[in-house]
């Protein structure tokens, strides 16, 4: 096992107290038991600092004031347009008396002929329609009678209000005309239909609180609207639709109505990690957070909700019902251009607890989340014609369960991306979109392509795509495609906007009135607060010898480089200094630099300078280099170098990175150490993903920032001062100088055909079986203080499946800090790979506390994908070749008994047969599948199902015409006797 560093940069060293460990020192130590009952299972449970968790059991109340309260709309529209409908772009001022007026650079509204311009920029109707009366409520005030049933009087009913309160119902006069809602949502409610309006809020009104709850009622309902579409209707709402009014994306849905009037609206924008508002006009007026990849280097699924929350809050302000991301792809090579959007990192174990946590905030604050991209988009060299060509044991074991856990948690949309793989266009690729994504995973929900990235109409249909974008191309004439591929497609739409809870007021406001929503100012103190503390838990100790982090009050800071002082760069094509480029880019003027951020910090009570070069640093006790390497969306990175001083070093949209050096901070670092011996040198690296370190050697501290976005100044300050501890782990291995993983072949490819012949040797994995060290291990971090493990015990739980190991985790430093102890899993048949995260779990301890930290582990952290059968369940597979040896057509029925020791009394019993029909000279192989339901007994002292793998028994496996003839039998033993358990630091 690659050991990692240690505060000084060398290699770890033995423990001095037995048993103890300390993630300052990088101590070794290991502790074997003996566990019967996993099979061939070692696991290895690596202390450094991490957190697992899921999406909570059941649905809490909305928070924040923007859900209490929403300003009344004016509805309909005039002229021949809806309100907000840009006339010059869709033609629709057609009537009489009205024209097509421009009301700035890129909008046109529909406004009578005598209104003609003039200073009146506000396009609502002369006279709104009043709001309604206040209803009564329960007697606290705002109570929602949904929650606290307090409208008990038979006289009252509990009522879903259609006043812009999302989510609220109250308590009025009348008996409940809602008796056959039941809990399960399953009404009779007739959503209306023919000609006139369809009233999709009449259905479904009583959600169930967990997700597939909320999927059964909302295809239910779903289907019930499609009934009352018509084909062109519902072929409408298979492509984006011109009038979006400046967001990304916009799809109409025809005649539907929700619990608040007007048309229904999907209106999708980007991105993951902050609203893009793409125009000049909404600069500022979103939070720019820091990238995904920082969420990943947090390991702590409690930050990732706070995350997904706030931006849920600044989605739902701008109008925005499905927000385009998190983008959930594994990072197979650190050249990848897009890895600083990933929330996965490079472990899909890792990716699934986070984008679990964050996907249900998104969720349950009524919006749909988009998971993208759909499948292997690796790397973004060539991403719109690479064919990539991968087995299904990666595809299951390594790139599909991020996916998964966001479709968990809700996720009510699927983006496809732009490449091939294996052959077919991932928009067109019926393997993808129907076997692997529905069949496999069970997403309900709606796929959206890539802007752009369709190449077919039918053909993408039949495979599974619901959603052109931005407009209908090939979407265009779909004709030749039957009625009931077109209702299931818009069937999955109106799915999606059910289970968000959309039609029922629990999204954004679905109709709006000029200026847009988009408009809106959506960030907040609180919401610059919570991208600040996810810099803070992300933020990598990668070295600190002789504790000079933090610094020492009083000290001489001399900030040097461009990005200590600057957060923007004229050579980037998107992007800034402290934020990748592409779709998901957050345009700020609110961004604060480490300089900046210093300075207001320690105001007088320190001496802090900058310059750009570090001649300008003579005279400081502590020199501090700022260096960055960039990435932009559509293009891989050149290299790993953090240019540093350099301004020539980037990365634009459509390429990857072409090495991992930094060759423009390591001139700075080796120019700081030669000026001034006696000054202590600290690197803050602040980057999109991996990097080479080869300057590590010549630094005292350094601390890695991943793309921080606008609140990276306040960080640093309170990172650089001890306010607050590094709390990040590298979600990414740093490679060594000079590591080659890949063949031409695969990486980048060649003749845009992309092998992916590692398998699931991704990451970590592969510096494991193939015993490569790294610069830094997935997973490593430091901290300013140390901390003990210590009580390791491991056992299998009693009467079922599972087992649990635990530790003591303790504080033995004079600061706090946080640890996060990882568990790694290994069994023989996951070769080549040795071991793999199965757990981690983030505590924050003061000095001198102690945790005990619990894995619960099950059948799902010990298996693996067999691509023989095509199964990822445990088994076992039996067969015998069946002849005819006759001269006479006849039927055989070979038949599969079992036994093993705690069936007894019982000898064997039938657990498989099947009959073959044979012409005379004809063979066939017939097989015959097992698994613990066929190897199982009912313990009667437990009162539980019990398995002859659990018991470590061998299973007696016989084939026979009957009961009495048996023509085989033979022994299988599906597990070990024994199994080592390691615990390493």
């Amino acid at each position: 096992v690659p050991q990692s560093p240690d505060s000084s940069g060398g290699a770890a060293q033995p423990a001095a107290e037995h048993g103890t460990l300390s993630t300052a020192s990088g101590v070794l130590r290991r502790l074997r038991v003996v566990a019967s009952c996993l099979a061939l299972l070692s696991v290895v449970v690596l202390f450094a600092a991490r957190q697992s968790g899921v999406a909570p059991a059941r649905q809490e109340e909305v928070s924040g004031a923007f859900l209490e309260r929403v300003e009344e709309r004016p509805r309909g529209g005039q002229g021949g347009c809806e309100w907000g409908e840009n006339c010059a772009k869709t033609g629709c001022c057609t009537q009489h008396g009205f024209k097509c007026v421009e009301t700035n650079q890129w909008w046109s509204v529909c406004k009578h002929a005598e209104d003609d311009g003039g200073d009146d920029d506000n396009d609502e109707p002369d006279d709104p329609a009043p709001a309604p009366a206040p209803e009564p409520e329960c007697s606290k005030a705002g109570e929602d009678c949904t929650e606290s049933k307090c409208c008990a009087d038979p006289t009252y009913s509990c009522t879903k209000r259609t006043d812009g309160m999302w989510w609220k119902s109250t308590c009025t006069e009348g008996g409940s005309d809602d008796d056959d809602d039941d809990d399960d949502g399953d009404d009779d409610e007739d959503v209306g239909g023919g000609a006139g309006a369809i009233h999709a809020a009449n259905c479904g009104r009583s959600m169930p609180e967990d997700v597939p709850g909320q999927w059964k009622v909302a295809e239910r309902c779903a289907a019930k609207v499609v009934q009352k579409l018509s084909r062109d209707e519902k072929l409408s709402m298979l492509h984006g639709t011109p009038g979006g009014m400046g967001y990304a994306g916009y799809i109409k849905v025809p005649r539907v109505e929700g619990s608040t009037p007007g048309t229904v609206r999907l209106t999708m924008n980007d991105g993951p990690q902050g609203y893009n508002g793409y125009t000049d006009p909404t600069v500022g007026k979103g939070t720019q957070f820091p990238d995904l990849i920082a969420l990943a280097a947090s390991f702590d699924p409690s930050v990732a909700s706070d995350y997904g929350k706030a931006i849920s809050e600044e989605f739902r302000l701008k109008g925005c019902n499905v927000l385009l991301g998190p983008d959930v792809e594994v990072v197979r090579t650190p050249l990848s251009g897009r890895s600083f959007e990933s929330l996965t990192g490079e472990d899909p174990y890792l990716g699934g607890q986070l984008a679990a946590a964050y996907v249900w905030e998104v969720h349950r604050h009524g919006l749909i989340a988009t998971a993208k991209h759909w499948l292997d988009n690796e790397q973004e060299v060539h991403r719109q014609e690479l064919d990539v060509i991968v087995g299904t044991r990666a595809q299951h074991e390594i790139y599909m369960p991020p996916f998964k856990a966001a479709i968990d948690a809700g996720a009510g949309a699927v983006m496809c991306s732009y490449n091939k793989v294996n052959g077919d266009y991932a928009c067109e690729n019926n393997e993808l979109l129907n076997k692997l994504l529905r069949e496999d995973l069970g997403f309900k929900g709606f796929v959206v392509s890539d802007w752009g990235a369709v190449h077919s109409g039918a053909k993408s249909v039949s495979s599974g795509l619901n959603v052109e974008m931005p407009e209908a191309n090939y979407f265009k004439h779909l004709g030749s495609v039957d009625d009931a591929t077109v209702d299931h497609l818009a069937g999955g739409i109106l799915a999606s906007i059910y289970a968000a809870g959309q039609f029922h007021g629990r999204g954004p406001a679905i109709d709006w009135s000029w200026p847009p929503p988009f408009y809106h100012d959506a960030t907040s103190e609180a919401h610059r607060e919570t991208a600040k503390r996810v810099i803070i838990e992300s933020t990598v100790l990668l070295k600190n010898a002789g504790s000079v982090l933090p610094v020492a009050r009083g000290s001489r800071i001399a900030l040097v480089g461009k990005a200590c002082h600057d957060d923007t760069d004229r050579s980037y094509g998107q992007g800034s200094m402290f934020s990748a480029g592409g779709s998901g880019y957050v345009k700020t003027n609110r961004g604060v630099t480490p300089f900046d951020g210093l300075k207001s910090l320690l105001g007088n009570d320190g001496s802090v300078t900058w310059s750009e070069h570090v001649s300008g640093a003579r005279g400081a006790d502590v020199v501090v280099i700022c260096a960055t390497a960039h990435d932009e969306e559509g293009q891989d990175r050149q290299n790993l170098e953090m240019p540093g001083a350099r301004d020539d070093a980037h990365d634009e949209e459509g390429q990857d990175r072409k090495n991992l050096e930094m060759p423009g901070a390591r001139d700075m670092v080796r120019e700081a150490r030669a000026a001034g011996p006696e000054q202590k040198v600290i690197m803050c690296a602040i980057v999109p993903g991996a990097v080479e370190t080869d300057w590590i050697d010549d630094v005292d501290a350094a601390i890695v920032m991943f793309m921080p976005g606008e609140q990276t100044g306040p960080a640093f300050a309170e990172l650089i001062t001890g306010r607050a501890s590094p709390g990040g782990r590298l979600p990414l291995t740093f490679p060594k100088f000079g590591e080659h993983r890949f063949s031409e072949a695969q990486y980048p490819g060649v003749h845009l055909r992309n092998d992916m012949s590692e398998g699931v040797l991704v990451g970590y994995r592969w510096n494991d079986a193939k015993e490569q060290p790294a610069a830094f291990a997935f997973g490593f971090g430091l901290t300013y203080t140390t901390f003990d493990f210590s009580n390791f015990e491991a056992a299998c739980n009693a009467g079922s499946p599972g087992a649990k190991v635990s530790v003591t985790v303790k504080n033995t430093g004079d600061r706090d800090g946080a640890a996060v102890p990882q568990l790694y899993v290994g069994f023989k048949s996951l070769q080549p790979v040795l071991r793999q995260l199965r757990g981690f779990l983030k505590v924050h301890l003061m000095p001198g506390d102690a945790d005990k930290v619990t894995f619960d582990l099950g059948d799902e952290d010990w298996r693996m994908f067999d691509e023989a059968s095509q199964d990822g369940s445990p088994g076992a597979r039996v067969s015998v070749t069946v002849s005819n040896t006759g001269d006479r057509d006849g039927a055989a029925v070979p038949q599969l008994y079992v036994g093993f020791k705690s069936l007894q009394p019982v000898l064997r019993q039938l657990r498989g047969f099947q009959k073959v029909h044979l012409m005379p000279g004809d063979a066939v192989k017939v097989t015959f599948e097992l698994g613990d339901e066929d190897w199982r007994m009912f313990d009667e002292a437990s009162q539980a199902w019990r398995t002859a793998v659990e018991l470590g028994e061998e299973v007696e496996v016989s084939i026979g015409t009957s009961s009495a003839d048996m023509v085989w039998s033979g022994k299988l033993t599906c597990q070990a006797a024994r199994a080592e358990i390691r615990f390493q630091q």
